[in-house]
């Protein structure tokens, strides 16, 4: 079962936009297991961001806002 920690080192390794989709695929997690997960995440205080834009197509995209 992936954790915090997997979700946080996915997202760190590479810079770009995830979708839901490719964040579940590579973790092998359901979509309501990585919103718990993504949940969790911020409550450590992982910074991770959500768009919904003109940009991604309407579509929700997450990435990892590291200082």
């Amino acid at each position: 079962m992936a954790s915090e920690k997997d979700l946080r080192c996915l997202m760190a390794s590479r810079r770009k936009l995830w979708s839901p989709v490719e964040l579940c695929e590579e973790l092998d997690v359901h979509v309501c297991v990585l919103a718990r997960l993504v949940d969790k995440a911020r409550k450590a205080g992982v910074n991770i961001q959500m768009t919904n834009n003109e940009q991604t197509g309407h579509s929700n995209k997450l990435w990892l806002a590291e200082v």
